[in-house]
């Protein structure tokens, strides 16, 4: 199974992200129907969150979750919830469901655009601008080197903004280590701040498990081994990952980052012999 990732110029960052609506869906006597309206799309929002939470275990859930999604911007066009599901669930149904370039293309194009939407409904707002340009670097890499490197000024600009907005956004650090840990120097990588983003990622979310993932490849390469098995194990070891499906996944990526580390300390070992 592919896992959910966002490439940049060959970064893999495993995008977490848990906004579903907690609006209660009741009303009083008397209410506007524009009121009852909100109310029953915060009830359709939070059944398509419920079916792509379950995207792991039961195939056509993204799908159904999207079809609900858009049902709801077709009565609301400015429901801000909604554009934000969307553009996260069209970038997860790019690295779970595509089967073909069109077919990534498409679904990051349908995520950067909803992205786009909310960023323009509200500018302030960080999860609008994180999930615009996660689909957008998802698009560049879809698309090639060339669009890759052409779309980093904006992709920069873009994580420069949710920090601005706020400093201690989770995904955001994530994403901005991963970036420094995968650029090479001559384009601002640099595997010491990218340790910092994430090692401030965790201390504000600890069950953020693509940021234990990407700190753990971050100290392989720095050859700390104990350091990474040690990130390893508590990823699997968490008990409350902020979204368990994708938790779910990544666990399967941390065993076999500790057997490969397992194998390159034998093999130093015996090199040493």
């Amino acid at each position: 199974m592919k896992l959910f990732v966002l490439r940049v110029f060959g970064l893999v960052l495993i995008v977490l992200f848990l906004a579903a609506s907690n609006s209660s869906g009741n009303s009083a006597p008397g209410t506007e129907p524009e009121s009852i309206a909100e109310a029953d799309a915060s009830k359709k929002l939070q059944e398509a969150w419920t079916l792509l939470s379950d995207y792991y275990k039961k195939p056509g859930s993204i799908d159904e979750s999207i079809r609900i999604a858009e049902g709801v911007l077709q009565a609301q066009p400015n429901n801000i919830d909604a554009l934000l599901f969307l553009s996260r669930a069209w970038l997860t149904y790019g690295y779970i469901e595509a089967r073909t370039k069109d077919e990534l293309i498409r679904a990051f194009e349908n995520g950067k655009k909803e992205g786009e939407k909310a960023v323009k409904l509200q500018p302030d707002n960080p999860d609008a601008h994180f999930f615009y340009v996660a689909n957008l670097a998802s698009l560049g890499d879809t698309k090639g080197l060339f669009n890759s490197l052409f779309m980093l000024p904006e992709i920069r600009r873009e994580l420069d903004t949710i920090l601005k907005l706020d400093p201690n956004h989770p995904e955001g650090l994530a994403m901005n280590g991963a970036l420094y840990f995968y650029l090479p120097g001559l384009l601002g990588g640099d595997i010491h701040i990218s340790e910092i983003y994430l090692e401030r990622s965790l201390n504000i979310d600890p069950h953020l498990s693509s940021a234990r993932l990407y700190l753990a490849a971050n100290y392989i390469k720095q050859k700390r081994f104990d350091d990474a098995m040690e990130q390893l194990r508590l990823l699997l070891d968490d008990k409350k990952p902020s979204f368990y499906p994708d938790w779910y996944e990544n666990r399967k990526y941390a065993l076999n980052m500790m057997q490969s580390i397992e194998a390159k300390t034998r093999m130093e070992k015996v090199g040493r012999e």
